[in-house]
């Protein structure tokens, strides 16, 4: 594949309109400011151009240092440091966070190396939807960075916190106008460039803030907006399926997959993001508040795939070795992915806090809705069958070969099948919280004693609608739609279809295509409704014994899920109870309910052993409710086809993860800049939750009734019986009077999880805890002299298991080891304005998934670059 090198002149008409505001700038320094704060501006500038990095890191570590939990913190400004522009990005920097990558870009967050959906996040002391179908974890790139205030995660809870959290909860404060003195504002505009796709993505950013005298009470106002559209892709190889042991047809012995997928996508994706935050100070410790977000995401993306069919005829390959195999009598299919998908978030928070001398008192009423719609999407594929195909290289990128010419001929494809989506998430949330607290003494100590009660209503619906097309009213091939070129790296892609050519002739012809009724039917009872009410009630105390604080209590939550959903199989003879909708296809609904409450106590021990030394101790008892898709009554996938079934399917009687959390911690902060932390932590678990095949153990006729099943993938969510999981936390700041500033952290942690499969397993019951990461670690190198700024910043993820075969250990799928380098310059103007640049992903980092070594997933996305200006008044 021939990359585009980034070229500066790609970017020239922005560097020429930074250097033309910058021009303007310098003529008005102070512009709309009297003298005095012209001066004042001036010595603030001051003060930012020498010590801004180290400022932000002495910020974040007094705010770490005076919590009552283990937490850690970041300020926006310390945000702003970092080439990150979502808050997933800006999340992984900090002690024991790691993310979850979608086409290259920060999607989920992970704490401790512990799976992203068993973690809480909340805005503004309120939770987060989350518009995906199947996910509780939020994406919270959804977020832009600019909207921030503060990130802050905490890593033990107390009482008053939801107890819905094993790894950590994730607060985002959003911007606050009390915060500010007076009226300030910031604008920036930026560009990145994709070197893999060669393509622009503009970003515009602005925040406003100032304050209102109302007759002695003071009127914040915080208003945030932020757009980008960014233009980029990837090149992926996976596999669809397992690898297995198989003996060829001329009797060699060797490992392989059934069937290997070629992929390049083309992405744009648009983030729009408003905040309006309003802070009204009607007294002396009295505040109200109305703060709301919006979100808007969208994702428009093509995808070309091949999908060698090997298996289409032959069970077996016709040779295999250990790095290759020949199928005869396959199948290689080209298909176009044609999606746009928009997602919104809307999150509203009314509320307030009054002091009344020993009594307080702080309520807040939420309202979240995210929405998810995939409208319109188009999945056309073309076929050729009977090929001579495989590989001559298995491994990380495997390297497909077909031995017939008309593989590579557009004119060879017959134009098999057509689907059409179109799908709908929506998930609300209500909530409503308050907390009361009284100063009350404790043998002769002070202390807060606090209680208060948190409802929350939650329903999530899915509808979710497919109409497959397999008949189009004559023979058709790839070489009436065919594409130009494309340029994909990993391999020969071919001929590819063209998305102007094939939308043209849907369009005009679609009345008159033939509807394939049953796998119609098959895709489209997928509907649900999930609902799930939580109701809590806490007491705790927080004393100060001088130089040792304790935080203890207790938090009762109880938990009423039910869920709505169909169950669909395709079967030769009726089956009871259920209805049929389609020839040979039967549906039948389902319903259940999961009820369960607990008790979850909880103690922080702090003790400021000296000046410079803090150590910490914490036990704390938390759950994490399974994901949404894990739940889903419905099932995702129900395919057969000639005794052959491939289900994908949840599990709505699923139990919550359920754990007990030890932690133990010292802390040294130096006189000047500087820290030192070392952590330990443990947790044991129950019923924690894995994807596995359980086509060994399930039931066929729930899909396919009395019809012979030959060989079967059933992909199910299911309770392992208890997992333990222990770690150390290591985190070092470092400040030099010269600029230089080093901030280091490591997440070391290893788990070990039972199956509870029973003693006639065909593999051991033990295995890591799924989607724990060995190591999280961060490093980075910052500089500052005068008004230049430097970053250089390292995120390391190790190594995870992501799903599990239950009947050969070998053969679990594991994510690689995943490092990636970027970098952040910034160079301040006095007159406010900031020039910036960073790169992204400058080793090229893939992402990897492997079963043993074989190929699971292999995608690529290239460095990215950004160049920006900024202005601001603070």
């Amino acid at each position: 594949m021939t990359k585009t090198v980034f070229n500066l002149k790609m970017l020239a008409p922005l560097a020429a309109a930074i250097l033309t505001v910058n021009a303007g700038a310098q003529e008005v320094p102070g512009h709309g400011l009297d003298k005095q704060d012209q001066k004042k501006q001036g010595e603030l500038m001051e003060t930012i151009v020498v010590t801004a990095q180290a400022a932000n890191a002495r910020s974040d570590i007094q705010r770490q240092r005076a919590s009552n939990k283990v937490v850690a913190v970041q300020t926006s400004e310390a945000i702003g440091e970092l080439p990150d522009a979502n808050v997933t990005e800006a999340l992984q920097r900090m002690a024991g966070v790691f993310i979850s990558r979608d086409q290259g870009e920060g999607r989920f967050v992970g704490v401790r190396g512990i799976d992203p959906n068993l973690n809480a996040a909340t805005i503004n002391g309120m939770s987060l939807p989350a518009p995906e179908t199947d996910s509780r974890a939020v994406a919270l790139d959804v977020i832009p960075a600019d909207l921030l205030a503060s990130l802050e995660v905490f890593k033990t809870l107390t009482p008053d916190m939801s107890a819905d959290s094993i790894g950590g909860a994730i607060e985002i404060k959003s911007i606050n106008a009390l915060d500010y003195d007076g009226q300030t504002y910031k604008v920036s505009i930026e560009n990145g460039y994709s070197e893999l796709q060669g393509e622009n993505s503009p970003k515009f950013a602005g925040t406003y803030t100032t304050k209102f005298d109302l007759n002695g009470r003071t009127l914040g106002v915080a208003v945030a907006a932020s757009h980008q559209e960014r233009n980029f892709g990837s090149e992926n190889i996976e596999t669809d399926g397992v690898w297995e042991e198989f003996t060829a047809l001329d009797g060699s012995e060797g490992i392989t997959a059934a069937e290997i997928e070629q992929r390049d996508y083309t992405v744009t994706r648009e983030r729009t993001g408003l905040a309006a935050n309003f802070d009204l100070e009607v007294g002396e410790g009295q505040q109200v508040y109305l703060h709301s977000l919006y979100s808007d995401f969208s994702d428009d993306e093509q995808r070309q795939r091949n999908s060698y069919k090997l298996d289409e005829e032959n069970d077996d390959p016709s040779s295999v070795s250990a790095n290759s195999a020949i199928w005869s009598d396959a199948a290689l299919e080209k298909e176009l992915k044609d999606r746009y998908e928009a997602q919104e978030i809307l999150s509203l928070v009314a509320g307030g806090a009054h002091d009344m001398d020993t009594w307080g008192v702080e309520y807040a009423l939420g309202y979240s809705y995210a929405e998810e719609s995939e409208p319109h999407r188009r999945d056309t594929t073309f076929v050729q069958e009977g090929l001579e195909l495989g590989y001559t290289r298995a491994g990380k990128i495997p390297q497909m070969f077909a031995a017939d010419a008309s593989a590579m001929d557009a004119a060879s494809y017959a134009l098999d099948e057509l689907v059409i989506e179109d799908n709908y998430t929506d998930d609300e949330e209500v909530s409503l919280r308050i907390d009361f607290r009284r100063d009350i003494e404790v043998v002769g100590n002070p202390s807060e004693l606090k209680l208060g009660l948190h409802e929350r209503r939650r329903e999530k619906t899915g509808d979710l609608n497919a109409t497959i097309y397999d008949g189009f009213g004559g023979d058709y091939t790839l070489a009436d739609f065919a594409a130009s070129g494309i340029d994909y790296g990993l391999g020969a892609l071919g001929p590819s279809v063209s998305k102007s050519a094939i939308n043209a002739f849907i369009n005009a012809n679609l009345a008159s295509f033939e509807i394939d009724e049953t796998d119609t039917a098959l895709d489209s009872a997928r509907d649900y409704v999930m609902s799930e009410d939580i109701s809590a009630v806490y007491v705790m105390n927080d004393i100060d014994f001088g130089r040792t604080n304790l935080v203890y209590g207790v938090r009762y939550e109880a938990t009423d899920f039910s869920g709505q959903g169909f169950r669909v199989a395709e079967a030769g003879e009726a089956i009871p109870g259920a209805v049929e909708i389609a020839e040979d296809v039967y549906v039948s609904e389902v319903e259940y309910t999961n009820d369960y409450s607990k008790l979850f106590p909880s103690v922080n021990v702090k003790f400021d052993y000296s000046d410079n030394i803090v150590l910490r101790a914490a036990y704390t008892e938390s759950l994490s409710r399974p994901s949404f898709g894990a739940l889903n009554p419905s099932p995702a996938e129900v395919e057969y086809d000639e005794g052959e079934l491939k289900v994908e399917a949840g599990n709505p009687l699923l139990d919550p993860y359920e754990a007990r959390n030890f932690d133990a911690s010292f802390e040294y902060y130096a006189d000047a800049l500087g820290m030192f932390s070392l952590g330990a932590f443990y947790k044991q678990i129950d019923n924690f939750v894995v994807t596995a095949d359980v086509s060994s153990t399930a039931d066929y006729s729930l899909y396919v009734g009395s019809l012979t099943v030959d060989e079967a993938e059933i992909f199910q969510p299911m309770n392992g019986d208890e997992a333990t999981l222990s770690g150390a936390e290591l985190a070092w700041t470092r400040g030099f009077e010269n600029g230089l500033l080093l901030r280091a952290n490591a997440t070391l942690t290893d788990s070990e999880a039972d199956l509870g499969l029973g003693a006639d397993a065909e593999r051991s019951s033990k295995v890591a805890l799924p989607s724990q990461a060995d190591l999280v670690a961060n490093f980075i190198v910052g500089y500052e002299r005068d008004a230049l700024s430097l970053r250089l910043s390292t995120a390391y993820k190790g190594e995870r298991l992501l799903e599990v075969d239950l009947e050969d250990a070998a053969f679990d799928l594991y994510e690689d080891t995943h490092m990636q380098v970027d970098l952040s310059a910034k160079y301040r103007f006095e007159n406010g304005v900031q020039l910036f640049f960073s790169a992204v992903n400058l080793t090229d980092e893939p992402f990897y998934a492997n079963r043993r070594g074989y190929n699971g997933q292999y995608e690529e996305y290239g460095p990215a670059y950004v160049l920006g200006v900024t202005y601001s008044t603070f």
